[in-house]
This record gives C-alpha cells, structure tokens and sequence, in this order.
C-alpha cells in the first residue's frame, strides 16, 4: 500500500519536493542454496592516512555523503543535531534540530529546477523512516516524515539510487521486533507528495547490526558476521573477529569494494568474493591513527586534489582528544588489498 508524505514546507523556507534518484537489484528471495563461507585473513593491510579534517563537535552517531561528486558530509551528531560539514571539517549548514542514528547513502535530485541532496535516516524515536533534504535556500537539512506501517523501532537504515518503475530510491531497515529480517522499499515522487512503498524481506541467521546497498548487492552486519548477497540473493559469509556496526560499499567496473567497522573499534575492508582483512592506518606527520572508529565512509568523488581515485574516511576516536575524520586513498587501499 502507497503512503503519502508532503514535501511542502510549513515555515516557508522553500516549497520543493526531494526527488531521490536509485538503483533496484532484483534479488530473489527463495533460494536454498547454502551460503559461502569465508574466515577474514590475518594478515593486516596497510594505509597510510594523507588528510584529516579539523575536530568535529563531538562523536558521530550516523555519517554520509550525496553521489552528487563533491566531498560533503551528512553528520548527525550523538546529543543531537544534523548538519553538513565540509572535506575540511567546517561547517557548510546550520545545524538542524533533529536527531538520528542511522543514514543512507545520499542521492542528488533535480526538482523543479531545485538541486536538492536526499538522505533517508531514522526518526527521533526511531518510529518512522525519514528524509533528511538539503539544498540551495535551506540553512540547514530538513527532515520530511515517510507514512509506512511499521511496528517497533527502527534500529537501522541503508538505502541507494534507482532509475526503475519511476522509483527513485530504494531503502531497507530493521525493527527491535524482528532484527533478523530487512524489510526492503521503494520512494517515488508524486507531485510534492513522497511515497514509500514496501517490496519485500530477506531474512538472516542471527541479528542485524547494519547494512549497505550498493548496485545488485545487499551487503549486510550482524551476529552472523558480513553477509554478501548478489542480485540472485547467492550468500557470501565472512566471518570476523567482531560484529559490522558500520558498512560502507562502493560497486566498481572490477570488483565490490566494502569496509566495515566492528564493535570493537576496528575496520576491515572486503570484496564480493569475501575476501577480508584488517585495515592498518599508518600516521603522518599531522595525524595519528585512531584508537576507535565507529563510522565509516567509502567514496568515489574526485573533487579533492588529494584523492583523484576517491577515499575511504573513517571516524577517528582517540581517548582524550577531539573527534575527526581521517582519510585514505582508496584506490591504493584496495590495490594493496588485492595484492595481499
């Protein structure tokens, strides 16, 4: 059943409807095959950190970026606040006065000659599936409510682009109430209405503690370790030595490039085939490596002069000191990866 949510806004600050822009896998969902099981190496790959933003207020509790090429950043912030932070760390918005523990991967929308960036998220409460839009005549991101029939609370989100069926974004989530299964949807733009509309659930061995979209896969976390699914729902599962609190994948011409952030403050990296390994940040002579990181972010923007081949930025948690971002680049990551 559709439901209807109104982009209009009621203090008047603009009066424009977000449209998300994604990609729908068609993964099926009754095969029996048995899952590929694969145990992450022990062996470390390296990555020299090469920038850092400045502190950031305080520990993140969700992080993402829009597909639309620049290095911006979608923050949410542990007591509150979503704001869009800068390569550099310095603010680009205002603070919005919403709160968050879960974002998708953003999109870029041309509405009625408006660009907007698209981020689905998690309410306040965690009782319904939001959108975060920001753009040009917004001081800051705006949070618009999505009508879905949904029973308990939301304790993740993850979404992508899609150009099918007049959708324009696909997300997927789960409740408190049935942490093993994604539920997966689909939003359209109806005139200044968005509406969401479920499309189906796949269902995993044990609890979910994240996950990704990324063109025909379905990559997710939980007490079962990495699972990677293709578009025919075939099952990859790598096993690590914590639980993916975080997922970041980024779909290249080769291969699926995936990294992940346990809960015990390390991150791996990965590919489709579940091969796996720790991530070895080395400092630089203005940057140190993290004692724990909690989010993690993969991107294939070239804007930065630094990363012609794009990052992978991972929030770097030291004890006593200010949070930041830390960056690598990604291409040299996972050659180095590949090579080991």
């Amino acid at each position: 059943m559709a439901e209807r949510a109104s982009l209009m806004r009621k203090n008047g600050i603009v009066n424009q409807a977000a449209a998300i822009s994604l990609i729908l896998f068609l993964a099926s969902c009754g095969g029996k095959e048995e899952p590929t099981r694969v145990k992450a190496s022990s062996d470390a790959v390296s990555a020299p950190i090469i920038w850092q933003t400045g502190a950031l207020k305080e520990n993140l509790s969700a992080l993402s970026t829009a597909n639309d090429g620049s290095s911006r950043f979608l923050m949410g912030f542990e007591s509150g606040g979503l704001q869009m932070v800068s390569f550099d760390g310095a603010d680009v918005s205002e603070p919005g006065p919403y709160k968050t523990e879960s974002l998708g991967s953003g999109t870029m929308a041309d509405f009625q000659g408006a660009q907007l960036a698209v981020f689905p998220g998690v309410s306040r409460n965690a009782d319904k599936i939001v959108v975060y839009v920001y753009g040009e005549g917004l001081v800051a991101p705006f949070e618009v409510e999505l009508a879905a029939d949904i029973e308990g609370a939301i304790e993740g989100v993850c979404s992508a682009s899609a150009d099918y069926d007049a959708a324009t974004a696909i997300i997927a989530y789960w409740t408190d109430l049935d942490n093993s299964t994604l539920v997966r949807g689909r939003i359209r733009v109806d005139g200044e209405n968005l509406i969401y509309e479920k499309i189906d659930e796949l269902s995993f061995s044990k609890y979910l503690t994240s996950c990704d979209l990324e063109g025909s896969y379905v990559v997710a976390g939980g007490g079962f370790g990495l699972d990677i699914r293709d578009a025919e729902n075939k099952s990859t599962l790598v096993s690590l030595p914590d639980v993916p609190v975080d997922i970041s994948a980024l779909e290249t011409d080769s291969n699926l490039q995936i990294a992940t952030a346990l809960s015990g403050g390390r991150v791996f990296v990965a590919d489709a085939s579940g091969n796996a390994s720790r991530i070895a940040f080395e400092e630089g002579l203005s940057s140190q490596a993290p004692e724990k990181v909690a989010h993690v972010l993969l991107s294939d923007a070239t804007s930065e002069a630094s990363f012609p081949n794009g990052f992978l930025a991972v929030e770097s948690r030291i004890i006593g000191q200010d949070t930041q971002l830390v960056f690598v680049d990604r291409q040299d990551l996972y050659r180095s990866f590949k090579a080991d």
